[in-house]
């Protein structure tokens, strides 16, 4: 698995979605971070993890800093599209 192909297809699917040009992507070991910048600094928006066989997981920030795992698993062209059909309003700036 190549996590800097991965990021750039994450950040193709945003470019893709047009309405969502706030976000940007970082990897983060076997994860990419989807994030904002904000006049408070960076927001973390969600997390997906490289579970293996093309299959990442879904994870969202919690207000303690650490990551709450969901129970979405899938492709990352799946995992965009569930974020932005089930969960857009984990991707709203802030």
């Amino acid at each position: 698995m190549d996590i800097e192909a991965a990021r750039k297809e994450l950040e193709q699917l945003i470019v893709e979605h047009g309405a969502l040009t706030h976000l940007s992507v970082k990897k983060y070991g076997k994860s990419l971070i989807v994030r904002s910048d904000t006049s408070q600094g960076q927001q973390k928006h969600a997390r997906l993890t490289y579970l293996g066989r093309a299959q990442w997981g879904l994870s969202f920030p919690l207000h303690t800093g650490r990551w709450e795992q969901s129970p979405f698993a899938g492709s990352l062209p799946e995992l965009w599209e569930t974020l932005t059909t089930n969960f857009a309003f984990y991707l709203e700036y802030n």
